[in-house]
């Protein structure tokens, strides 16, 4: 982006970093220790993110450009609308002025500051994001939202920590087979590795809007008996294991998606792993292990057709 006018950064008084200076000093002036250390943590951190969060408004602003007009890709575009909106950072919410800008033929406007920062899907700053994805990984929405409560950082609701991954989720899906040959190059085999189990499956999983009662209701209006795991999905996973001559197992790469019907990505992705693995070390023995699904042999068969095969019961 180019701007034909100066730029100076948005600056205001620093009453968060003020008060946290005046409590320090409060503290350090005093002879007893605290009566109520929980209290005094608490009101400790809170001091120090929302200073973290002044501080780190002025950066934000920084980023923002207040001119006329903007240059995009050699497309000239103008200043539509100024005005203020709230960021969703790690210390917590913060709220900063920025411009907006449109192509005279452009339906969207363009925003320098959330392009420069890196701002993520309208809202999030690179961290932020970063620690709510990584969270939801781990955690369901509603205990994301009680954990982050606890810390007393930022505090996303579950219904915005839910929609977080989902949003992303079409980016990465874009540009899935990219992105993931770019992580498969930055892996490398343990040196004392000297076999690879690799592992292919499938489980039927309960969804929340699978309308399980529904179906059961169905099948028995239509004379069915219900049974199997009505209003499930399958949720496909694989594993590539290294293992050294102790059969000590040295690391695991695991792939899963959901919801993965035949789990046809999933077997793209599977042997690029094994490929890639093995152009690094070609020395290292396979070994096949899967469930007794004929479609999973077959396929392992096909795809894979060197390594010793294994029949997990």
């Amino acid at each position: 982006m180019q701007a034909w006018q100066s730029y100076d950064p948005m600056s205001s008084d620093t009453h968060a970093m003020d008060q946290l200076h005046d409590f320090l000093r409060q503290r350090r002036e005093a002879r007893e220790p605290v009566e109520d250390l929980t209290a005094f943590e608490q009101e400790l951190h809170r001091h120090f993110v929302a200073a973290e969060r002044e501080a780190l408004g002025h950066e934000l602003a920084r980023f923002d450009l207040d001119v006329p007009a903007i240059e995009v890709e050699g497309e000239r575009c103008h200043r539509v609308l100024r005005c203020e909106t709230t960021y969703a950072s790690a210390a917590g919410p913060v709220r900063v002025e920025r411009s907006l800008y449109r192509h005279p033929q452009g339906d969207h406007a363009v925003c320098p500051l959330e392009l420069r920062a890196g701002i993520i899907e309208g809202s999030w700053t690179p961290l932020a994001a970063k620690q709510a994805t990584w969270v939801v990984a781990h955690l369901t929405p509603k205990e994301g939202e009680e954990l982050f409560d606890l810390l007393g950082n930022m505090t996303p609701s579950k219904s915005t920590l839910d929609r977080l991954p989902k949003a992303l989720q079409g980016h990465w899906e874009a540009q899935r087979p990219r992105f993931e040959a770019t992580l498969r190059h930055q892996e490398a085999i343990p040196p004392e590795a000297v076999a690879m189990a690799v592992s292919l499956d499938g489980v039927m999983t309960p969804m929340k809007d699978g309308q399980r009662q529904a179906k059961r209701r169905h099948a028995r209006a239509t004379g069915k008996a219900p049974s199997g795991p009505a209003g499930s999905q399958e949720v496909g996973c694989a594993t590539v294991s290294s293992y050294d001559r102790n059969g000590t197992r040295l690391g695991t790469r695991r792939m899963a998606r959901l919801p993965e019907t035949n789990q046809a990505p999933l077997k793209w992705q599977l042997p690029a792993e094994v490929m890639e693995a093995l152009s690094q070390r070609p020395d290292v023995r396979v070994v096949k292990v899967a469930a007794g699904a004929p479609d999973t042999w077959s396929y392992l068969g096909e795809t894979l057709p060197f390594g010793a095969e294994v029949l997990a019961f």
